[in-house]
């Protein structure tokens, strides 16, 4: 007794697209093969839009273990899909950390009283600054200071 085989040729076009290799060019790929907008993925993964909006850009390029959870979930996908293409950011070692430290407390402060030209500690090239507003856990105001360098790998968050 033959049997017919029912299975149709595949289509090249039907093939899964590879992702990309970075977390923005990845989440935003999976974002929009799930046809969805900026705003419903912040609104499915409990992050702000403007959040989205710095992944999707490269602001962040690291999510925490938590963030990773609830954007894959948003995204139903495995949380190593996101996490195999972050990357953390490498800061070069100081000969001072203590003024280091101080360093980074005056850019955040520069930037959340709105200077928005600020210059990058490790090369110099201007920085892409912005406030990221939230809520703390007792649903208070709480405004942070984000910085990104697109010469070097400088990330302050």
């Amino acid at each position: 007794m033959n049997q017919k085989n029912n299975r149709k040729a595949k289509d090249p076009s039907d093939a899964p697209k590879e992702l990309p290799s970075t977390l923005s060019g990845r989440i935003a790929e999976l974002r929009e093969r799930k046809n969805l907008t900026i705003r419903d993925l912040a609104q499915d993964s409990r992050f702000t839009k403007e959040r989205i909006e710095d992944i999707e850009s490269g602001l962040e390029t690291w999510l925490s273990s938590t963030d990773r959870q609830l954007l894959a979930r948003a995204l139903a996908v495995d949380p190593y899909i996101i996490q195999e293409v972050e990357t953390r950011p490498r800061l070069e070692e100081s000969d001072d950390p203590v003024a280091y430290a101080a360093m980074l407390a005056d850019l955040s402060d520069s930037i959340l009283k709105g200077v928005k030209e600020q210059e990058c500690p490790q090369c110099g090239n201007t920085l892409r600054c912005r406030v990221q507003e939230g809520l703390d856990i007792d649903e208070q105001p709480i405004y942070l200071a984000k910085a990104f360098c697109q010469k070097c790998p400088f990330i302050l968050k």
